[in-house]
């Protein structure tokens, strides 16, 4: 994860001037002082003070002005990996909820007291900013994601999933595909491995590491091809193989969605 771009914007405006567009960034706005309305997804959401939004990628938006007034700062970021934002279902529950009273948490007076650390750093930006400031700031980035996928995630786990005897069954299970990752697994044969219907391991799976089974095996195996294209001169085809995709297709297929490029350019970008 890398920041793009940040400001912090204080304008002065007739009611219903606007701002706002489309790029290929995630980005937090955040509402400081005054009144909008984030025009999203063919809706409209108000926007009071202290209002956070999450809007994903190659997503138009236009933030409309709607007092005299209008402080806010956003942070664009350019993210290689996915799972460091949240999806567009946890966008769109998030940005919903912003215009009415959130259940009060300490993991929303952690984010709290995060985003006032946030707005402090974007205001002495403007001054120039430290040494190790936009790592800080990154971190703080990094900590707001989490904490309101935390915030988010904060649903009745069902009593069989609380299980302890289950959550060991997922953790064995994951350490299985750790150690065989490269082994011909498919849903069915890794729900034979712990005893589980296949419909309920997903389940399980999902809200035990938060994404499923089929996932967790793709990202293990990505990882293990990045390995053997930084560090060998196996062939696309051979890492196809060695990771235990079945198909070298489908894995420059997977590849590519994660990181943008095909393996080769990867490994040649790297070779530079």
């Amino acid at each position: 994860m890398f920041l793009r771009s940040y400001r912090c914007c204080q304008v002065s405006s007739e009611f219903g001037e606007s701002s706002g567009g489309i790029h290929p960034f995630d980005e937090l706005l955040y509402i400081r002082e005054g009144h909008a309305a984030l025009e999203w997804r063919g809706g409209c959401l108000e926007a009071p003070a202290s209002s956070l939004f999450l809007l994903n990628r190659d997503t138009p938006h236009r933030l409309v002005y709607k007092s005299d007034k209008l402080s806010f700062w956003f942070i664009e970021l350019d993210i290689i990996e996915p799972d460091w934002f949240v999806t567009e279902e946890q966008a769109i529950c998030w940005n919903r909820l912003q215009a009415g009273k959130l259940n009060d948490s300490s993991v929303l007076r952690v984010l709290r007291q995060t985003l006032d650390s946030l707005t402090e750093s974007l205001d002495n930006s403007e001054k120039g900013m430290p040494e190790f400031g936009e790592e800080i700031m990154l971190l703080d980035v990094k900590k707001t994601i989490r904490l309101i996928q935390a915030y988010l995630g904060q649903k009745p786990v069902p009593a069989a999933i609380r299980d302890g005897s289950t959550r060991e069954l997922i953790h064995s299970l994951m350490r299985h595909m750790e150690s065989n990752y490269f082994d011909d697994f498919n849903l069915e044969t890794l729900a034979k491995i712990v005893h589980l219907n296949p419909s309920y391991l997903v389940r399980a799976f999902k809200w035990t590491a938060g994404i499923t089974p089929i996932q967790y095996l793709h990202k293990l195996r990505l990882g293990a091809a990045i390995s053997f294209l930084a560090n060998t001169d196996m062939g696309v085809q051979q890492i196809a193989e060695a990771t235990g995709f079945g198909s070298i297709h489908y894995f420059s297929r997977l590849f590519k969605q994660k990181y943008g490029v095909s393996p080769l350019q990867w490994r040649q970008a790297q070779r530079k």
